[in-house]
């Protein structure tokens, strides 16, 4: 199943049944991001799935116009930094406002992080801390929540292990 444009953000996953048991949906999760495809093959597609609907963007704003307007690379080890803060930092807290990885992609070191402001939304992505991994892609502003709420209404009902 594919949700989204693939040319600019989409969701794609597909569960496999002989992956799956009665209590967890296995499958592949991947998102498109610009034409490419970052993907995860150990998907528990349930938890991803949830997990996705749960964001902070999902009911809140994520402006930060400084953020929006850094290169992308500067932007990405801000954006780390708050989310991941090294363990000799003064961070208090993780701030994963910004992080719309899945579950999955981000265990693989896949970090997707979206920035709005000014009537607009910057997805950045990067790997790990390979700065040469970033990139940025320019999308309409509510559009990663509206691929998000399609595939969310495309799927089954989420299976968590209860």
């Amino acid at each position: 199943m594919l949700s989204g444009n693939p040319d600019t953000f989409a969701i794609w996953c597909d569960p496999v049944e002989s992956w799956s048991t009665s209590k967890f949906q296995n499958g592949c999760l991947g998102f498109f991001i610009g034409g490419k495809l970052i993907c995860s093959t150990r998907s528990t597609l349930g938890v991803d799935l949830h997990g996705l609907s749960l964001l902070h963007c999902m009911s809140n704003a994520v402006e930060d116009g400084p953020l929006l307007n850094l290169a992308s690379i500067d932007a990405y080890r801000t954006l780390c930094e708050r989310a991941f803060p090294s363990i000799d930092s003064e961070a208090d807290t993780n701030d994963f406002s910004h992080l719309v990885s899945a579950e999955s992609l981000s265990d693989e070191g896949h970090y997707l992080f979206l920035v709005e402001g000014s009537g607009q939304a910057k997805l950045i992505y990067g790997f790990k801390d390979d700065l040469q991994s970033v990139y940025e892609i320019v999308v309409g502003l509510g559009e990663f929540q509206s691929v998000v709420r399609d595939v969310l209404g495309k799927s089954k009902p989420a299976q968590i292990n209860s």
